[in-house]
């Protein structure tokens, strides 16, 4: 069984009146448990030295940290798969932004095709084998979300990754991109918890502030996927 294990955090807010024209998810992806617990490590090292530097002893959000600071958490996993996807607030439709729950199902569409799109790359670079049983595991910072069971995000992506598309308006078929059996579960979690949750959060935050202080080489990455919805 392969085992891949998607973190994510937002940045921005997805609003009509926002204050700012960008709204952003990013996050790692590992494939297998001793990556993925090798980077925990890693993480948690430098944000204990980090509290103990600023002498606090809270969850190291980006929020409020010095860019100095921000600068040495991203660098831990740099070299890590990585994905991000901005949202253009200005050329989203007027009628998925005038309601709560469209918000919500839209939030959980472009995540969706972050993580359809991810493991698309990853199985053409043969990092995944789309002839063997996968699980995938995903992890999003808490938030509200739609309940509407056609929304719901652990379905979408299973659908999407295994069942395969058929989009009737334009008479076109998306095939699955696995062959074997997979199981897929989303959790939305406490990110003080989860440290590659508290990672992605200063990705995300990085690639945000890249949009706004119009600073491009902030998103010079290695391994990463970058979509820009809509």
């Amino acid at each position: 069984m392969q085992h891949v294990y998607f973190y994510f955090d937002d940045s921005g807010v997805l609003h009509p009146n926002a204050p700012e024209r960008y709204f952003v998810y990013a996050g790692y992806v590992f494939i297998g448990k001793e990556s993925k617990d090798d980077a925990i490590r890693k993480y948690r090292a430098v944000c204990q030295k980090i509290r103990d530097e600023i002498k606090s002893d809270g969850e190291i959000k980006a929020f409020g940290l010095s860019n100095r600071n921000k600068n040495r958490l991203y660098q831990i996993l740099a070299k890590e798969e990585s994905v991000g996807l901005t949202v253009d607030i200005e050329r989203v439709y007027s009628s998925i932004l005038d309601n709560k729950k469209s918000i919500h199902r839209y939030k959980d569409y472009v995540l969706k095709m972050l993580v359809k799109e991810k493991i698309k790359e990853l199985i053409f670079e043969q990092k995944i084998n789309p002839n063997g049983s996968v699980a995938l595991h995903i992890f999003v910072d808490e938030q509200p979300t739609s309940t509407d069971g056609f929304y719901k995000l652990r379905d979408t992506i299973y659908e999407e990754v295994k069942v395969g598309i058929t989009n009737f308006q334009y008479n076109k078929r998306h095939a699955p991109l696995f062959n074997s059996s997979v199981k897929c579960d989303v959790t939305f979690v406490d990110s003080s918890k989860y440290p590659l949750v508290q990672a992605s959060d200063i990705l995300a935050n990085r690639i945000w502030n890249s949009f706004r202080l119009k600073k491009p080489n902030l998103r010079e990455f290695v391994n990463h996927k970058c979509l820009h919805m809509p």
